[in-house]
């Protein structure tokens, strides 16, 4: 028998050749997926075109965003295989997913329920909507499913109005129906804070507890507990006026159970490692633990999203970590890259990598600077976040230092703006506060009872801020010694004029002499 003999150019012929083939199967993009979302423009569209954005920019997987009515439309397109992909309310998706015909990617948003009613309507609470015209959502929706799903739990006879979100609020401004339910983010509700503002009309109302521990015992898993804050929608005029309880279920991006786990992997590390830039939707996700988070009260995660979660690593780099831990590989390839051109493609390639997070970074701060206006504190957090990952990424020297000085400049830059902003705000809060307190001097000499009601809610306000990091500590504690001085000032006016007698005003009079 013949023997073959390979000459070492042979062998690293050979070598070459299988390092590119490697190389290029790691880089092949996937081909495109589709995903249902929701109306054009509407809260779930702009969640799509984040995950199309997000998907595109970090494994190159291309999604074709469907529109839809909304959460009812997309399940029954992914049951009917018509998409890969759909985001759905949990409460739509909760039965499928106990059916084992749908998994888990990832929970996006949370979404409370809003019960939006006439001031003058009498409705106060969720029992008052009883023989009431009520706008149920359109057919298709999720905020329809909910509706009918709350209708039927508590027997409510109600006279049922299916349109659309604008025509509903259309309806209740021109007192057609007497309330409307919407279920949707806080963060990303753009279109009802307009309509809340613009409309001094329309008032929040809360679900009783009774209700709310009721829907919660018969859905469990679907739905949570959850309030919307006072002022959150607008500090002035203050919307809501107060507190309002209420049932919250979550955005969920799902899949079918046979879709292929890789494909599942990469949409799934897409969110995970831009999860910040889901804040919008999800403000948790600016400063919390993204895994936790994108989790949250799932039972039935996907197998490719939960390895994903499991691993916390980009699914494309199994055979980097292969290459960790195989010292004879690891040798070998050190070897080649020696003796090869390959060294000046690996060059190439770690140079496109940093200009990769130059510009992931400045999207980065593009997003924090759209927060700033709203809330500086939050962003500065961000920002320092942001710099923080690029000082861990320099010391593990994924980063050059060329690189690492460009986008520590960049950061640097916006942490300045940030606390230039917070500096500003703070002025401009404590000239407001000065205004609200001469007005409340005034207001207690007139009527004592309604300015202590306004000092009280001025203090609950900075206290809410407070909590919220909205304004700082230090910037708290001198608002309250303003809010302090100007009592005890006011305290120390009247006693004075309580103690002065009548002699004592004829006789300083200068009219008595």
């Amino acid at each position: 028998m013949q023997k073959l003999f390979l000459q070492p150019s042979n062998l690293l012929t050979l070598s070459l050749v299988a390092v590119f083939s490697l190389l290029a199967g790691c880089s092949r993009s996937p081909k495109p997926i589709t995903l249902s979302s929701g109306t054009s423009n509407g809260y779930y569209s702009r969640l799509a075109k984040q995950i199309t954005t997000a998907t595109n920019r970090t494994v190159n997987v291309q999604i074709q965003d469907q529109k839809s009515e909304g959460s009812i439309e997309n399940l029954n397109r992914l049951l009917d295989r018509q998409v890969d992909f759909a985001l759905v309310q949990l409460d739509v998706v909760s039965e499928a997913m106990q059916q084992g015909k749908v998994q888990a990617i990832a929970v996006l948003a949370d979404e409370p329920i809003h019960i939006i009613a006439l001031k003058n309507s009498n409705v106060r609470s969720l029992s008052d909507l009883e023989k009431k015209r009520v706008g149920i959502g359109a057919p298709g929706s999720g905020i329809y499913y909910t509706s009918e799903l709350i209708n039927t739990a508590f027997n409510l006879n109600i006279q049922k109005d299916t349109s659309g979100f604008d025509e509903a609020f259309r309806k209740l401004n021109n007192r057609q129906i007497d309330a409307a339910i919407y279920v949707g983010s806080i963060g990303a509700s753009d279109r009802i804070r307009q309509q809340l503002v613009a409309q001094p009309s329309l008032q929040l109302v809360s679900i009783q507890p009774t209700f709310i521990n009721y829907l919660m015992n018969r859905n469990p898993g679907a739905y949570q507990a959850m309030g919307i804050p006072q002022g959150i929608y607008s500090a002035r005029p203050t919307i809501p006026d107060r507190d309002i309880s209420t049932l919250a279920t979550a955005t969920v991006l799902v899949t079918r159970p046979d879709v292929d786990e890789k494909t599942v992997g990469l949409l799934t590390w897409s969110i995970l490692y831009n999860s910040r830039q889901f804040s919008l939707f999800y403000p948790e996700l600016q400063t919390g633990e993204a895994r936790s988070l994108l989790q949250k009260n799932l039972l039935y995660v996907h197998p490719g999203a939960q390895s994903v979660y499991s691993q916390n690593a980009d699914p494309r780099e199994a055979w980097l970590r292969y290459l960790e831990s195989n010292n004879d590989l690891q040798a070998g390839i050190v070897i080649l890259v020696g003796t090869s051109g390959i060294g000046l493609i690996m060059r190439r390639w770690n140079r496109e990598r940093c200009k990769k997070l130059l510009t992931s970074t400045i999207t980065r701060l593009n997003e924090l600077n759209q927060l700033l206006p709203q809330n500086a504190q939050q962003a500065l957090s961000g920002v320092e976040d942001l710099s923080q990952e690029h000082r861990l990424m320099f010391i593990d020297g994924r980063i050059t230092a060329d690189t690492y000085e460009q986008v520590q400049h960049k950061t640097q830059t916006f942490t300045e703006e940030c606390r230039k902003t917070i500096k500003q705000q703070h002025k401009e809060l404590v000239l407001d506060t000065l205004l609200i307190l001469d007005d409340w001097q005034a207001a207690l000499q007139i009527d004592p009872e309604s300015a202590l009601q306004k000092l009280t809610s001025l203090k609950q306000q900075y206290r809410k801020m407070l909590i919220q990091d909205q304004v700082e500590i230090q910037a708290y504690i001198e608002l309250m010694e303003l809010t302090l001085l100007s009592v005890m000032s006011l305290a120390r006016k009247t006693e004075a004029h309580e103690n002065r007698s009548p002699d004592s005003e004829i006789i300083s009079s200068p009219y008595s002499q």
